[in-house]
């Protein structure tokens, strides 16, 4: 079932929940707007701040779904493939080798949001899959922003590897 057909939205609560998590609508420059409020050079500790962040609510989410069935890592995948578009955060192109995970997103929420930049902002991606992927590969992992649309790359792109 698609995150779309497991959201649920209460009217009276204005809230929406995928069975026990919340989420909310939030426009990409007000969430990356958080960074620029920073000095220049806070910025990219925000960025990684962001990253844990997602790392740790995103692993909850992705538990959640490993457990209602997606407990092999091309169905974790698929499900994180669907639901990261339903949730906006672009489209994702995912290939699994042996000792690599590689992520590509065409339309990065983050990017967009932040705008033109030095460094690679797309933080809350690279902490989701720094999530997935401990997951997948049964340990730590170093999760890379190698591509970054804010920096005038095509699409942001992202490589796990087993530390």
């Amino acid at each position: 079932m698609s995150f779309r057909d497991r959201v649920a939205y209460d009217a009276e609560a204005g809230t929406y929940h995928d069975g026990t998590m919340r989420y909310m609508f939030i426009k990409p420059e007000a969430l990356m707007g958080i960074a620029l409020a920073m000095p220049a050079a806070q910025r990219p500790a925000v960025i990684d701040a962001m990253a844990e962040s997602v790392r740790v609510a995103g692993g909850k989410s992705a538990a959640t779904y490993q457990s209602a069935g997606a407990d092999e890592a091309e169905k974790l995948l698929a499900v994180i493939r669907e639901t990261s578009g339903q949730l906006g955060w672009g489209k994702w192109d995912i290939v699994l080798e042996s000792d690599k995970l590689t992520v590509t997103v065409e339309g990065s929420p983050f990017a967009a949001g932040f705008g033109a930049s030095d460094f690679p902002v797309c933080g809350p991606i690279r902490g989701m899959l720094t999530a997935v992927s401990s997951m997948i590969f049964g340990g730590p992992v170093r999760v890379t922003e190698t591509a970054c649309a804010s920096m005038g790359a095509e699409r942001c792109v992202f490589e796990a590897v087993p530390e």
